[in-house]
């Protein structure tokens, strides 16, 4: 395929909310050489730069000045050493997941379902179900928009966190990532403890398969598909508290579920139950709505703009502001 420059391309099918907005300019991006082209151009003509995937963690609620980058490369490799696999960014998550299960590969099955590409799972260091892809990751490859070359980054290099790293700021936002190899096991080491799946699994023989069904089938039964409404899965991070403000919260909320971290002074709360319990489930503003059996899922209800869904989302943060003391930050990327 030639590398093409494309201009005012309705970015409508590039984001899984299926918000209208225009991208300037438009490139879809199948090895290093488009990127390369890619940057010259946008160095030419001074304009900014997106990344995209399947656009299933973004929210555009304006056209787009610059070039967007469609990430459509794709392919997978078994590399020497046990259960290491090389994947390009462009390849579907979901189907990742697929193809380590088929092939005995064990580690992420608690990750399947999850929207979105391979090159978008480090960017938000994706989790569920008490597993994160940082448990898995060995090094990615990024081709530096700065500077033109390909960087190979290690974990720390990453600086992975809670839904986050380093391509969520400053010094990594110029890094387009091209591949992402991970370290998977050989025998099942099976994490069922999270709350909900173990109720799933409950009576069944539990194998890498059973997990993946269960996960497959909660998430279903939860997030609606975004082929069939859009929605870009849950908008809020659960937040991460101090002890201190758990014990406070429980004099008037004994029920408040909270999870330990790492962090031993912090503990996360769900967000969705903090929405509960200001009976967010099925609202609306304009054409957004918030889901209604799913109260951390804003969904696109009746041709909503970008507008609607954050107008939305900001009063559904101002309320748990206000009630419990507590500032939701989004999952979402917002353009």
């Amino acid at each position: 395929m030639v590398f093409e420059i494309q201009e005012q391309v309705d970015l409508t099918p590039y984001n899984s909310f299926g918000v209208s907005q225009m991208a300037a300019y438009f490139a879809d991006i199948q090895d290093p050489s488009d990127l390369r082209q890619a940057r010259e151009f946008a160095a030419l003509n001074r304009l900014s730069v997106l990344v995209l995937g399947q656009g299933s963690n973004t929210l555009f609620i304006n056209d787009y000045p610059g070039l967007v980058l469609y990430m459509n490369n794709r392919g997978r490799q078994m590399l020497p050493g046990a259960g290491m696999l090389r994947a390009a960014a462009g390849e579907s998550w979901h189907e990742i997941v697929r193809y380590c299960l088929k092939n005995s590969l064990y580690g992420i099955e608690n990750l399947a379902l999850i929207p979105g590409t391979v090159g978008a799972a480090p960017v938000q260091n994706i989790g569920a179900y008490g597993v994160e892809l940082d448990q898995f990751f060995v090094e990615l490859e990024a081709f530096d928009l700065k500077t033109g070359e390909i960087r190979h980054m290690s974990k720390a290099d990453c600086q992975f966190a809670y839904r986050d790293s380093i391509f969520k700021q400053d010094p990594g936002q110029k890094l387009v990532i091209l591949s992402v190899t991970l370290q998977l096991a050989l025998e099942p080491a099976l994490e069922i403890g999270y709350a909900g799946l173990a109720d799933v699994l409950a009576g069944q023989q539990v194998t890498p398969q059973s997990v993946f069904d269960a996960i497959c089938a909660i998430r279903s039964s939860k997030l609606p598909d975004p082929k069939q409404i859009g929605n870009a899965g849950s908008f809020f991070k659960n937040p991460l508290v101090s002890k201190a403000k758990l014990l406070s919260l429980r004099e008037s909320y004994p029920e408040l579920p909270a999870w330990n971290t790492e962090d031993a002074d912090l503990v996360k709360v769900p967000a969705a139950w903090l929405l509960d319990q200001k009976g967010w489930k099925g609202r609306r503003r304009g054409g957004a709505a918030v889901h209604e059996d799913h109260a951390l899922v804003l969904v696109n209800r009746d041709n909503a703009s970008g507008e609607d869904v954050v107008l939305l989302a900001q009063e559904m943060s101002s309320s748990v502001l206000q009630s419990f003391g507590i500032v939701l930050q989004t999952e979402v990327q917002i353009i």
